[in-house]
């Protein structure tokens, strides 16, 4: 029976707010059959998260040293909202970000691309320890290109696209930091362009073909990995202009390789000069031992691929513009 993935994701990320509901019907009668007075549940919301928009713009006229004109843009939202009362816990996080390059003669080209949505409910059995199903879901806004003016296309929407379903332990001693454990975990990855999945991309199983080389089978659009998972947050105001928030994740495959971990670290941080102006710093560091990444060589002037692996991915954008806290 093939599942629609759309539905299924948003039938998993949406989850929590029927049982939250649920929870507050049943705490709205028990206070009404008790006759106890109301209370405030605003005061049990933490809301908030860094947003910025950054611009950039070169231009030449005449310039004797050369260059090209350039333009740029690049959107981040680190945002939390998390409810909490004696028992129960629902913390949600929601990391989104789009930049792009666009430079003359050059086709417009992305700088930074991410979706990534968490949601955990958890019910309390010790002091700042809960028991927490978390749901944890990870992909891009566009389609992406090996190299600049590169037309050979190595993801898009849902190509990679990462489904975390795991029950563990959610540790959160206060509002600055949480970390989740889990040894039982399902880990769907996605890859929905037929293109990529036929070439196993992002280590889903890749296409058949015969001898003469026609495709005698598709690739598989998804793979289901159970493992172990780890993921932690930090958000820290350090003054009132300075905001940290920083998420590192961690999965191994018990059913291939446990050795190869598959670490995922990002980092947000916010400086703000003025009421609007802001500077920000986002990093990000990925392995994953099923992501083949190309090796180039220069030969003769000529940038030739050499061979493709695992490799650690890192980026990092630094910008200047509207900057604000939620």
């Amino acid at each position: 029976m093939k599942i629609n993935t759309g539905l299924f994701i948003i039938t998993i990320l949406f989850l929590p707010a029927i049982i939250v509901a649920q929870q507050a019907n049943i705490t709205k009668g028990a206070q009404k059959a008790m006759d106890a007075p109301k209370f405030d549940t605003t005061r049990m919301w933490d809301i908030g998260g860094p947003v910025s928009i950054s611009f950039s713009q070169t231009t030449f006229s005449n310039w004797a040293g050369g260059g090209q004109n350039s333009s740029g843009l690049t959107s981040i939202a680190s945002l939390h909202a998390n409810y909490k009362d004696s028992n129960f816990s629902w913390l949600n996080d929601l990391e989104l970000g789009y930049g792009y390059q666009r430079i003359d003669g050059v086709p417009l080209q992305k700088t930074t691309d991410q979706i990534e949505v968490t949601t955990s409910v958890g019910y309390k059995i010790f002091d700042h320890t809960s028991l927490s199903f978390l749901a944890n879901f990870q992909t891009q806004f566009a389609r992406g290109y090996s190299n600049i003016g590169d037309t050979t296309l190595i993801s898009d929407f849902m190509a990679p696209g990462y489904l975390v379903l795991a029950l563990g332990l959610n540790y959160k001693p206060n509002k600055e930091l949480s970390v989740f454990v889990s040894p039982a975990t399902v880990r769907f990855v996605f890859v929905e362009n037929q293109m990529l999945a036929d070439e196993g991309s992002y280590g889903v199983t890749p296409a058949v073909y015969d001898t003469a080389g026609h495709k005698i089978q598709d690739g598989k659009k998804e793979e289901t990995e159970i493992g172990a998972y780890i993921k932690a947050s930090y958000i820290k105001a350090f003054t009132k202009n300075i905001n940290l928030n920083t998420n590192l994740e961690l999965f191994s495959n018990y059913l291939k390789n446990p050795q190869n971990i598959v670490i995922n670290w990002s980092t947000l941080i916010q400086f703000k000069i003025s009421k609007l102006i802001a500077v920000t710093f986002n990093t990000q560091l990925i392995y994953d031992n099923n992501i083949a990444i190309p090796i180039y060589k220069n030969e003769n002037g000529v940038n030739t691929l050499v061979a493709k692996g695992p490799r650690v991915q890192f980026k990092d954008v630094l910008g200047v513009g509207i900057g604000f806290k939620i």
